[in-house]
């Protein structure tokens, strides 16, 4: 069996492009189609955009030569399965998001919106990427402001910033992943441990 500084290893050099570049894209459309979508329909495609970024992401994993699949318990990376905590802790917030969204509509986009973004914190800790924590961040504060100041620009103005925020972070976790695999190409096997007994 692997070692949890074998499993982190391996999970920093993943190249982590497919899920951000399936967010963009999803986010981008949901922005477009808000402009001649009826109200319905804009919330239909928030839902089903949203929810099917991760299937989406295995499919641009492919292309990103990452591979994304649902794997076994017993087959996946320690820090895969604590990702994918982070990312059900996001999606466990719709607890909060559809009633919200059922007092008013206009608000879905914005808690959708920092709902899925949560999930970065999460992987930025692991990776060791500032940029995605600034990421999570700046994205919360921007919706957040976004909602307040125009909520009825809402299916418009929160996707125009979950993209703006993607611009940003996605060169840099590309950056990151150069940087970490040939940091890992130059490293010894043997490698200094992360994790030490107290």
């Amino acid at each position: 069996m692997k070692t949890l500084d074998q499993q982190l290893q391996e999970f920093r050099a993943q190249r982590g492009l497919a899920m951000p570049l399936s967010g963009m894209l999803v986010w981008t459309l949901i922005g477009l189609l808000s402009f001649v979508l009826t109200p319905y329909q804009q919330v239909m495609a928030v839902f089903i955009g949203t929810g099917s970024i991760v299937y989406l992401a295995m499919a641009v994993s492919r292309l990103t030569g990452e591979n994304i699949s649902f794997k076994k318990k017993a087959e996946r990376n320690f820090f895969e399965t604590l990702f994918l905590s982070g990312v059900g802790m996001a999606f466990l917030v719709y607890a909060v998001t559809i009633p919200f969204f059922l007092e008013n509509y206009l608000a879905l986009p914005f808690a959708v919106a920092v709902q899925t973004g949560l999930m970065w914190l999460v992987y930025g800790a692991i990776v060791g990427a500032p940029v995605a924590i600034v990421h999570a961040i700046v994205r919360t504060a921007a919706c957040t402001a976004a909602y307040v100041l125009a909520p009825q620009e809402s299916f418009w103005l929160q996707p125009l910033i979950v993209v703006v925020c993607y611009a940003f972070s996605i060169p840099l976790l590309e950056r990151r992943w150069r940087l970490e695999v040939a940091k890992q190409a130059t490293t010894p096997t043997t490698p200094k441990p992360v994790f030490q007994a107290a």
